[in-house]
């Protein structure tokens, strides 16, 4: 349905399609900059014309249409993707260039090269809608951008960036920088580090010794590298300086490239006590003496507490002349060996009830009751129904069969990147490649009873763009049925483990299928975005 007023949406229409053609003229090495400035403008007409002309959802999915059909080589002319363009242009209503987290938003002319310079544009489309999705505040926003840009982050690491809450906390660290080192270069210092440090990819018990932790830190270098930030180089744990025939150990040493400095960093398992800072300047006048070279500039403390107490931790290095900082970190706790994940399950809890009944010889009543007790908790979740085939014709109808409708539907952002797409299940008569035959096949109470593990599979064939059709990726979501439970897989996501389990009384909710459809959409995402970089290094 067109808008009221059509020789205006042809118009539109017409100066839309110019822009893209000018886009496409530009040099190969500007194709990121060319592409966000054309989803720019997009975006921009669109908000304009829902302000000024009233154009609705009907008069955008027009428009996608009419873009596909005019550029079928282009991809993302979806609606959807139209959608994330009007809020990429009202988030950055002048497309700015971009000099700090922080900066001033400047104008710029759409054709403008300096662009190639501009943070915004050295991230990729699937950065910039990920950044809309998840971080609304705007400076926030433009922190994550900066760093982004500055760090080279592929998008899963800027979201675990993101859901790690580097925004508040970088910079946090309680330190003297500013009274220890030159005033040009402490905010640089300041910047560098962090508090807390989140250290949530090891499990430790609460009796976790200092040496626990660095083993477990050094065991998962990659990690810990990735919290500390770019820029730093492990020289070693339990690094050995020697001072009159006497041996003494950093916890950890780090060298930071762009700062120049050795970073000696201290582990401590309880708060901070004011003579850590002692030792620390102890540990630094020897750094400086010995592994300082010249055009280094002074080494730098870090001590790391359990907590810091900040008054403490303040006076404590009010009058040091040694540059030191003090932060808190945060490990996960492990629960036992036996009761595994967030919160013990059903049968965990009663699997230890029955080991503790079978290992002592006059079971303890007063030990029994107190797990059964915890399992109190869980009766709104309790077991009340096992699989049977009326029970999964109702799922298929209610929860499957709804699921993959939607996750099909997303996959259509896809169709103008590839010369073929296709999909198929596995039912009993062979792969069914139609959505609406998948009840009729699976429905079968014998089919039923000879599989726990149903399978999907999407196909996407031939890079466009690229000019090949050796791009040849498939996906996986299989539906699993058990006894007491029925789940969902994705292949190649939590290591193929089930993600999504529901009882059989259950349903899956409209939130919960819309999370399934999301984390499907961004796995292709990032395979594609993977498959591009290898085209790119060929």
């Amino acid at each position: 349905m067109l808008p009221d007023n059509q020789n205006n949406y042809f118009a539109i229409l017409d100066s839309l399609k110019q822009k893209i053609r000018q886009g496409q003229l530009k040099a190969a090495h500007s194709v990121n900059v060319q592409m966000l400035a054309i989803y720019w403008e997009i975006g921009k007409t669109v908000a304009n014309q829902e302000a000024s002309e009233g154009w609705g959802k009907k008069t955008v999915e027009k428009l996608a249409i009419d873009l596909k059909a005019e550029f079928p080589e282009m991809k993302s002319f979806s609606p959807r993707n139209l959608r994330y363009m009007r809020s990429f242009a009202v988030a950055y209503p002048q497309f700015p260039i971009l000099q700090g987290p922080l900066a001033k938003l400047e104008s710029i002319e759409f054709q403008s090269d300096t662009i190639l310079q501009a943070p915004l544009a050295k991230l990729t489309w699937y950065h910039h809608i990920t950044l809309l999705d998840k971080v609304k505040d705007k400076d926030e926003r433009l922190f994550y951008i900066y760093e982004t840009a500055q760090n080279g982050w592929s998008r899963d690491v800027m979201v675990h960036q993101i859901e790690g809450g580097l925004y508040n906390r970088q910079g946090r660290i309680v330190s003297n920088f500013q009274t220890t080192i030159e005033s040009n270069k402490s905010e640089l210092v300041q910047q560098v580090f962090k508090d807390p440090y989140k250290f949530d990819f090891i499990n430790l018990g609460k009796e976790a010794k200092e040496r626990d932790i660095e083993d477990a830190l050094t065991n998962q270098l990659t990690k810990f590298l990735l919290e500390l930030g770019q820029y730093f180089s492990f020289m070693g744990r339990q690094y050995k300086v020697t001072l009159e025939d006497k041996e003494y150990f950093y916890d950890l040493l780090f060298y930071h490239t762009r700062l120049k400095r050795y970073i000696v960093i201290d582990l401590k398992i309880d708060e901070f006590k004011p003579e850590y800072k002692g030792k620390m300047e102890f540990y630094l006048a020897m750094a400086d003496n010995q592994l300082k070279s010249e055009g280094d500039e002074p080494s730098i403390g870090l001590i790391l507490c359990k907590t810091k107490g900040g008054l403490v931790a303040e006076y404590a290095l009010r009058d040091s002349s040694k540059p030191i900082g003090i932060a808190e970190y945060k490990i996960s706790e492990s629960l036992p060996e036996n009761i595994k994940g967030e919160m013990p399950t059903i049968e965990e809890l009663e699997a230890e009830i029955e080991k503790e009944y079978q290992e002592l010889k006059s079971p303890s009543q007063k030990r029994i009751e107190k797990l059964k007790a915890s399992l109190s908790q869980f009766q709104k979740n309790e077991l009340k129904q096992t699989a049977t085939t009326e029970i999964l014709f109702e799922i298929i109808d209610k929860s499957v069969v709804p699921l993959y409708q939607a996750v099909i539907a997303s996959m259509d952002d896809f169709t103008e990147l590839f010369y073929s797409k296709s999909y198929h299940f596995v039912g009993k008569r062979g792969p069914i490649q139609e959505i609406s035959k998948l009840a009729e096949d699976w429905k079968d109470e014998e089919f039923l009873k000879s599989k726990y593990e149903f399978h999907f599979n999407y196909s996407l064939r031939g890079l466009k763009k690229a000019g090949t059709e050796a791009m040849d990726s498939n996906y996986g979501l299989n539906f699993k049925i058990d006894i007491y439970s029925y789940s969902f897989i994705i292949l190649n996501y939590n290591n193929s483990q089930s993600f999504i389990k529901k009882l059989y009384h259950e349903q899956l909710t409209k939130e919960e299928i819309t999370k399934i459809v999301e984390l499907f959409y961004n796995m292709v995402l990032d395979d594609i975005e993977r498959q591009i970089e290898l085209l790119k290094e060929d």
